[in-house]
Formats: C-alpha cells, sequence, structure tokens
C-alpha cells in the first residue's frame, strides 16, 4: 500500500483575498474570511486535480515494497530530505525532469520512505484557474440553484490546468 502525509505547507498562497476581490468586483470587507477559505478550497481542488502541489509542501511518502524505481506524488520535488528501507537510511538516485523519479540502488526493496521537500507551482493560468473556480464557489455558494443548470466544476477551469494535469498511479 502507498501512502503519503503532508507534514507541512512550506509555501504561500498564489492568489490574496484583494486578488479575489478585484477579480469577482467585490467592494465591501464582509466576506473577506469566507473568500479567505475559499482561495485554500480552490488551492486544493486544484493541487488534486493535477496531482501536484501548487503551494510547496513537506511530504512523506511510505511504500510497502518498489522493484526499485518510482515516482514521488506531487512534484516538482525541490530536496529529498531522508529515504529509509526498514529504518534505515538508503542511497538513490534522483531521476526525471522534476527530481519525481527515483532510483534505489539496491534495486528492489521493501518498507520505503521518503521525506521531500515539492517547490509549487506559481503560473499565470494556474492563478486564472483559481480565481474562476473561487469565482464560481462565491456566486454558487449552495449546493444547488432552482431554476438552473449546475455542473460540479467549470469546463474552463479543467482546459486551463489539463496541461499541469501530472497522473499519479
Amino acid at each position: 500500500m502507498r501512502q503519503i502525509k503532508i507534514n507541512s505547507e512550506t509555501g504561500s498562497e498564489l492568489i490574496t483575498t484583494q486578488n479575489v476581490k478585484d477579480y469577482v468586483r467585490i467592494d465591501t470587507s464582509a466576506d473577506d474570511t469566507l473568500i479567505g477559505q475559499m482561495i485554500v478550497q480552490a488551492r486544493i481542488w486544484c493541487e488534486n486535480y493535477i496531482s501536484r502541489d501548487i503551494v510547496a509542501k513537506n511530504r512523506t511518502y511510505y511504500l510497502d515494497k518498489t522493484n526499485g524505481i518510482f515516482d514521488l506524488p506531487f512534484a516538482p520535488v525541490a530536496s529529498i530530505s531522508s529515504l529509509s528501507i526498514d529504518g534505515t537510511s538508503a542511497d538513490y538516485t534522483i531521476l526525471g525532469l522534476d527530481n519525481e523519479t527515483i532510483e534505489l540502488d539496491g534495486g528492489a526493496a521493501e518498507k520505503v520512505s521518503v521525506t521531500y521537500v515539492t517547490t509549487g507551482l506559481d503560473n499565470g493560468l494556474i492563478k486564472q484557474a483559481m480565481l474562476q473556480l473561487i469565482s464560481t464557489y462565491y456566486d454558487n455558494r449552495a449546493d444547488f440553484k432552482t431554476g438552473t443548470i449546475v455542473s460540479e466544476v467549470p469546463t474552463n477551469v479543467k482546459a486551463v490546468l489539463a496541461s499541469y494535469k501530472s497522473m499519479f498511479v
């Protein structure tokens, strides 16, 4: 079984409350707390959709077993703090464009854990997708709206994020 744990967030949000207020044309501070929560909600949704960290994080990844080569989820990877096999430090080689692929020097192994830091992504397209998603959240605060067709996530948000999407299996 593979598991991943977020130890801490080391980065900050790409979008500010003021960015959202300018985008959605809100002139009051009455909803600032709600908007702040929506920023986090939209960012987490986008991170899960593209399988990459938008805000940099310190993570630990656990694997029951591996053939000796595996990918770290939510790359790009800034650094690897530790890698152990059954509690003992192990040697490895970092591969991949985003430093996301690990090759263990000893080959196949069991009970592997890797603690690493991701860099996060800061891009205008990601910011735009998040603003569109937050705008939708703000305008549709209920599960439904009488007399309209409601979709789960705006199609244009998925289209904007499609080029960043990483399939992690």
